[in-house]
């Protein structure tokens, strides 16, 4: 859910032996966590009572119609331990899920479980983008660049003080920035080049660094497979190698090295924006962007219409729909074979 109400968490049995009275769990279900137990948590003080979490729940009650595995009921009908069961929750240590034990997206409940990407995309609700980028937050967040166009993700995103993208337990989080309509996938494809150029510069250092960092080291952060998440944190502790090593030598090229050393991990860059944005103003640019065959990520969030200006039509607008401000005329016009001169 955009609002993170509903939680989950893989922990170790002995973890629970403080758990208040009647704080739920039950055994985790997946075969790669078989002692793992299994709890999900709602906070309260979070939920705004949209109901989209009964509405998209797949479980069904077999014995009672009607009924899901997720039902409203009053506020006021809740018992108060449930409070308690949310802060103790909070409490309790995350475990790091890989890639390599749940590399499926259907299998996310097991990666969100995790907890350590969770919270990089929090408390923005009632609004049907949010949940993809949570997804995303939740899988690349630790390591993410966004550049993100003007629209609705732009103002939720970056409304200080309250952004919702926020860090992990590690500290880590996306780096976020907004751009205009019209340059917005330069300016992610402008992401994609610095951090290439910086990766390149750092292995330049440390190749001719080699007999002061030790090739052993070297060799590691040149040759890593970061095609995983193991690899990632593989390379995360090479590099902290790399930073004790020359944290007090003040050389140009240590220096250097030490602003850029975190560019040696690899980076997951993303292209953010709506309809309006890919299709209409910025179509030119992310033609040319995803025509260049670098390694970019872009996420188009289609609600068919201009959301964040009050609802005129786009390119993606069905033919036929109303837009707010575009009642007279729906849509683009689109040619057809009689309407060719």
């Amino acid at each position: 859910m955009p609002a993170f109400v509903i939680r989950a968490k893989l922990i170790d049995e002995d973890e629970l032996a403080g758990a208040p009275a009647g704080f739920k769990r039950a055994k985790a279900r997946w075969r790669e966590f078989p002692e793992k137990q299994y709890t999900l948590q709602i906070s309260m003080d979070d939920c705004t009572g949209c109901q989209l979490c009964v509405e998209t729940c797949p479980a069904k009650d077999k014995s009672q119609i009607g009924r899901k595995a997720i039902n409203m009921k009053p506020r006021l009908d809740m018992p108060a331990e449930l409070g308690a069961h949310w802060d103790y929750f909070l409490t309790l240590p995350t475990s790091r899920v890989t890639a390599a034990q749940h590399p499926r997206l259907h299998q996310g409940q097991g990666r969100a479980a995790q907890g350590a990407a969770l919270r990089v995309f929090e408390r923005v609700r009632r609004c049907g983008e949010t949940p993809y980028l949570k997804i995303l937050s939740q899988l690349f967040g630790d390591r993410a660049l966004i550049g993100n166009a003007t629209g609705c993700s732009s103002i939720y995103g970056g409304n200080l003080p309250t952004t919702p993208y926020t860090v992990d337990a590690d500290g880590r989080g996306p780096a976020w920035n907004n751009s205009l309509f019209e340059d917005t996938a330069e300016f992610g494809m402008g992401m994609r080049l610095a951090v290439e150029r910086q990766n390149a510069y750092a292995k330049e250092i440390i190749t001719a660094m080699r007999e002061e960092l030790g090739g052993e080291l070297v060799d590691g952060l040149l040759n890593a497979d970061q095609t995983t998440e193991d690899g990632i944190e593989q390379q995360r502790k090479r590099v902290a190698q790399l930073k004790d090593k020359i944290k007090n030598r003040r050389d140009p090229r240590s220096l250097d090295l030490q602003r850029i050393a975190d560019q040696l991990v690899r980076k997951s860059v993303w292209i953010v924006g709506g309809d309006g944005w890919a299709y209409d103003i910025g179509y030119g640019g992310l033609d040319h962007v995803l025509a260049s065959g670098r390694n970019v990520n872009v996420l188009v969030l289609d609600t068919e219409v201009y959301s964040n200006t009050g609802g005129q039509s786009s390119k993606s607008t069905p033919i036929g729909a109303v837009a707010k401000f575009a009642s007279a005329e729906s849509a683009p016009p689109r040619r057809t074979s009689e309407s060719w001169p």
